[in-house]
């Protein structure tokens, strides 16, 4: 499925650490990120297909700062151990990626 350009949400990293994330991760799983990035741009905030694995982050990592403002920071789980965290911007309609990893983040055990 192709997103509509007139209503898909834009992908942005948060910081060069994150760009370089998203970058090792799709070299390394391109098929997996590319579902992903479709994901992220139809429906980022959609926890309907599986309320398990995209959820809002909880205290202290359920916000962040990005480009001059706080967000709600939330989580998918794009494989077993593997976790994207992103911030949705609902007025931009923007999805700031903030961290990428194919093994479970520490700080969200």
């Amino acid at each position: 499925m192709t997103p509509d350009p007139d209503t898909a949400w834009t992908i942005k990293a948060a910081s060069a650490r994150a760009q370089r994330e998203w970058e090792e991760v799709n070299a390394a799983e391109p098929e997996l990120m590319a579902a992903l990035r479709v994901r992220l741009r139809l429906r980022p905030l959609d926890r309907s297909d599986n309320p398990n694995r995209t959820h809002r982050l909880r205290p202290p990592l359920d916000s962040k700062n990005v480009d001059g403002q706080k967000l709600p920071q939330w989580q998918h789980e794009i494989t077993g151990a593997g976790r994207i965290h992103y911030c949705p911007d609902k007025v931009t309609r923007t999805v700031w990626v903030t961290m990428v990893n194919l093994s479970h983040p520490r700080e969200t055990e």
